[in-house]
């Protein structure tokens, strides 16, 4: 009876051990299955639950001790297949939620396992389980400021530990809140490297270049700032300076203010070399043949009896007469082309007509210049600044103010980029589809639509607004791979794992590069797991170019060059004029204009005497032909051969050193005269203009002397060149 009751029990105690075993299996299935996802804003979160206790071994059997209830509070919080399970971490994560149980129930100590479980690779969850919710934007451009100030008061306090937690927190807020630059910010920080490598605090002056470069990566002062503290910190070592050097070059290139500034310097310095250049060889190719003109000029008939100073002030005065009826700059040397056209070689001819040509084209090169380097003050400017940077409520309304109403589409899409890194997606939604109403065919708007839409739970309408945008792209692969990157997203959302792969392959062959610089897959806050399109290069020129200023300055320098002409009749009139002056080439030898003595300089004049091609008829007579002239008057006319020489060689080096290619241009070699010229006085202007035509609101010192250091000794280089080439040919 004993042994019977033993064995009665022995077989209990392993059935209810084997009850325990089968009741644990399901639950440790679900949690190995089922796969972490975000919390969508609204949604309650709950923890990750704890791990249940191992079960005891079934080695030795044990006596089962009473059934107790445990209470509802106890129990460890079980999911439903189709609940969501929040991440561990994060603002929207909460406490577990105790299971609930029913009123008037207890738990036994023994539940029934019911059928088992089925196997791992045949559990299918649901849609919503196999994708993580995204993290809603939770800090605002206040907390952002406020981190500053907080690592402001640390330094200021000499508390480094929480200065450089501040300074991590206030990354983090820029990364949340999808900031590309703190330009403020990190020109605090470039001015803070200055103060420490004025104090000799070289390592801090590279802590504080660092952060400047995190805080504005597009911002060139961040990078050279950075330059400089590493150049301080480790001068025998300069490949890390040279490469913060690098990236300042690139992040020029990249900031449209620091390129466009620079090339407003670099094309007024041309159009002021063109034209300066064009007065210069026009002049001097007019003033080597001065003397010829007023011999032929003493040869009219009007004027033939008269003295020859006589007749020589009044061709200057009719040379002048342009000016004194102000008839412009332009008219003005045009006549003297005119006047010394019947003189000049061909090669001087084409240099001549290339400086008519210059002076021509300087109205239509102005407004070029003008529309390629229009920013600063423009409302393109403060769109970049919105959609790029750290812009505060104030800066917003002042943007939207001065757009006026209607407002463009690129300042709504900026407004509505703004709103949607700060989480308000119903003022983003309504500026994207006010800016989809001013310019219906942006695609980059269906694209940040999408976004929204899509964060708004909204995906039938981001599809078809991804859709669109592939529509309207126009083989555009930025817009392409935004869309396609999207879509991956929402299939992804949806569990369409198939689509979600094929849209993702496309999307990173279309923009892989700027998916991976602008996009996460293991960062689910809402500004870098969806990609957003800023505003086209090309519609934010044509804002720059908004308000005419390109049409003022064009205006402007055809009134000063055409002066009492009509301006319309500018362009015609002066391509009409270079086209008579090369049909004159083909009159002048009916013409028969003197020529220069290649010995005593003066003019070879048949109408004089009996000149040749290239000596005067003193010339011919005291070197050609013996014996008509006495020694006396030989020896007088070798002596006026020399000094002709000694005075040629004397002024083409004068010019050399004064002008560069001004020495070349009067000795004879135009094209090569001229070339140098150009170049010199280009470099010229560059210094001339080193404070910069068109100034960044903060202008940094390195910068405009690293304009000196580069311009000055290239203009010494090609002055000197000049002057070695002019002293060689008058040696």
């Amino acid at each position: 009876m004993l042994a019977s009751r033993s064995r009665v029990a022995h077989r209990g105690s392993h059935t209810l051990l084997f009850a325990l075993l089968l009741l644990a299996v399901p639950l440790q299935a679900a949690a190995q299955l089922a796969p972490p996802r975000l919390v969508v804003e609204g949604e309650e979160a709950a923890e990750d639950v704890a791990p249940r206790e191992p079960p005891p071994p079934a080695a030795a059997p044990v006596t089962p001790a009473p059934a107790v209830a445990r209470p509802a509070a106890a129990l460890p919080a079980a999911r439903a297949p189709g609940s969501a399970r929040p991440p561990t971490s994060g603002p929207a994560a909460a406490a577990p939620e105790p299971l609930p149980a029913a009123s008037g129930q207890v738990p036994s100590a023994t539940p029934d396992p019911g059928p088992a479980p089925p196997a791992a690779a045949e559990v299918r969850l649901p849609p919503a389980e196999r994708a993580r919710r995204i993290i809603p934007v939770s800090t605002t451009y206040a907390q952002l400021m406020r981190r500053w100030g907080e690592r402001r008061d640390a330094l200021r306090d000499g508390d480094p530990a929480r200065a450089d937690a501040a300074a991590e927190a206030l990354l983090a807020a820029r990364r949340e809140l999808g900031i590309e630059n703190l330009v403020p910010l990190a020109l605090a920080e470039a001015r803070a490297v200055s103060r420490a490598l004025d104090s000799a605090l070289t390592a801090e002056a590279v802590a504080h270049g660092q952060l400047a470069v995190a805080l504005a990566p597009d911002l060139p002062d961040a990078h050279l700032a950075l330059a400089r503290a590493r150049f301080a910190e480790a001068p025998g070592r300069p490949a890390p300076a040279l490469a913060a050097l690098r990236d300042t070059a690139l992040a020029a290139a990249r900031d449209p203010q620091t390129r466009r500034a620079f090339l407003a310097d670099v094309l007024a310095a041309a159009l002021a070399a063109a034209v300066t250049c064009a007065v210069a060889v026009l002049v001097l190719l007019l003033a080597r043949r001065l003397p010829l003109l007023v011999h032929d000029f003493h040869h009219l008939p009007l004027v033939r009896g008269t003295a020859r100073v006589q007749a020589a002030f009044l061709a200057i005065v009719l040379l002048a007469a342009p000016i004194a009826f102000g008839l412009g700059p332009l008219v003005t040397l045009a006549v003297l082309a005119l006047a010394a056209w019947p003189y000049l070689a061909r090669a001087e001819r084409a240099v001549a007509t290339a400086a008519l040509a210059a002076l021509l084209a300087v109205p239509w090169a102005s407004s070029a210049a003008a529309r390629t380097t229009a920013w600063t003050g423009t409302l393109a400017e403060r769109v970049q600044a919105v959609e790029h940077g750290a812009a505060s409520d104030e800066d917003a309304a002042a943007l939207e103010a001065a757009a006026g109403a209607p407002a463009p589409a690129a300042v709504h899409a900026a407004l509505g980029r703004l709103a949607k890194r700060r989480g308000a997606l119903a003022a983003a939604l309504r500026h994207y589809r006010a800016a989809a109403e001013a310019d219906e065919r942006a695609p980059e708007l269906s694209v940040n639509l999408g976004n929204a839409l899509f964060l708004a739970e909204d995906l039938e309408g981001a599809r078809a607004a991804y859709l669109a945008a592939s529509d309207r792209a126009a083989g555009d692969p930025l817009v392409l791979g935004a869309a396609n990157y999207g879509l991956s997203k929402l299939y992804l959302r949806t569990a369409d794992m198939e689509r979600s792969a094929a849209a993702r392959e496309k999307a990173e062959a279309q923009a892989g590069a700027f998916l991976r610089a602008h996009g996460s897959d293991d960062d689910f806050s809402a500004n870098r797991w969806l990609v957003d399109l800023p505003v086209p290069e090309a519609r934010l020129e044509a804002l720059a170019n908004g308000d005419g200023a390109a049409g003022r300055v064009r205006a402007w320098a055809e009134a000063r060059l055409a002066g009492a002409l009509p301006r319309a009749a500018l362009p015609w009139a002066g391509a009409g004029f270079l086209a008579a002056l090369w049909l004159l080439s083909a009159l002048v030898p009916r013409l028969g204009p003197s020529r220069a003595c290649e010995g005593c300089g003066g003019p070879a004049c048949r109408r004089c005497g009996p000149a040749s091609e290239v000596r005067c008829g003193q010339c011919v007579n005291a070197f050609e032909r013996r014996g008509l002239v006495d020694a006396r008057d030989r020896l007088r006319k070798e002596t006026q051969v020399r000094r002709h020489a000694r005075v040629s060689a004397l002024s083409t080096r004068i010019l050399a050193l004064v002008g560069g290619g001004a020495g070349q241009l009067w000795r004879g070699a135009p094209v090569r005269g001229a070339l140098l010229l150009l170049a010199l006085l280009f470099l010229g202007f560059v210094v001339w203009f080193w404070r910069g035509v068109l100034p960044p609101p903060q202008a940094t010192p390195w910068v405009l002397a690293g304009k000196l250091a580069v311009a000055a000794p290239l203009a010494l280089l090609v002055w000197g060149l000049a002057v070695r080439d002019a002293f060689r040919r008058t040696r």
